[in-house]
């Protein structure tokens, strides 16, 4: 069904540039380097092959090859992407994709750190900063800008309480282990800026350092940290 609705020409238009070529469109292959164009795409047969790497195939391995996902993964974006209810049997299969659960965990942290930075006390700075800064209230809520408290354990205690375990929470680029096998927030005492990827799905912070005058001899960081591992 996913097939059915999705042409596998505008999917790979999106990532590769395309002309006709008979009945094929034609492109420099998106998996090797190459400086005349190999990388074939049918929309008739809805396939894909390069004949410089040999590579092929149809939507699913596409998706799962550029976009680095494994089956679970690329079946939830592709499944989002055509409209497609996914039955119980395969929403099971999907949440066991490690990818999955790290979008899950980006999601749900982009939100927490937006709740906070409109409603917590101590986002005042973070909210006085941007206001500052010229940033529309609008602007503010469209991207979801948030505030990461100046505490190790807050978003950390948040994510466990919510049931997500601790290596996807490293996995995600949200905390860190110290050398005692503990973990801390990543971020702390930052504006988060999520990032999003061509499909919508948040795949990264960057953190702006607040700046304090009276801690400024302090080893903080550098003033703006992204999450390294998305």
């Amino acid at each position: 069904k996913i097939k059915e609705r999705l042409d596998i020409v505008e999917l790979v238009g999106e990532y590769v540039r395309l002309k006709p070529a008979g009945a094929n469109l034609k492109g420099l292959c998106p998996f090797h380097r190459e400086k005349s164009p190999s990388f074939m795409t049918h929309r008739g047969r809805q396939i894909w092959h390069c004949f410089g790497c040999n590579e092929g195939g149809d939507i699913f391995s596409f998706i799962m090859k550029i976009e680095s996902l494994d089956f679970p993964s690329a079946l939830k974006l592709l499944a989002d992407r055509a409209g497609v209810k996914l039955s119980h049997e395969h929403a099971s299969e999907v949440s066991k994709g490690e990818r999955n659960r790290q979008l899950e965990i980006l999601r749900l942290a982009a939100k927490f750190y937006h709740k906070i930075f409109l409603e917590s006390p101590r986002a005042q700075q973070a909210r006085e900063y941007l206001g500052g800064r010229g940033a529309a209230a609008h602007s503010i809520e469209e991207f979801e800008i948030g505030y990461a408290p100046d505490a190790w354990d807050t978003l950390w205690n948040f994510l466990v309480h919510r049931g997500y375990g601790a290596q996807d929470i490293v996995s995600a680029g949200l905390a860190v282990r110290n050398d005692r096998g503990g973990f801390y927030d990543r971020f702390r005492d930052r504006v988060m800026f999520p990032i999003a990827d061509v499909h919508g799905n948040i795949v990264g912070f960057t953190g702006r350092l607040l700046d304090h005058p009276e801690r400024s001899g302090e080893d903080r960081g550098g003033k703006y940290v992204n999450t390294p591992q998305t």
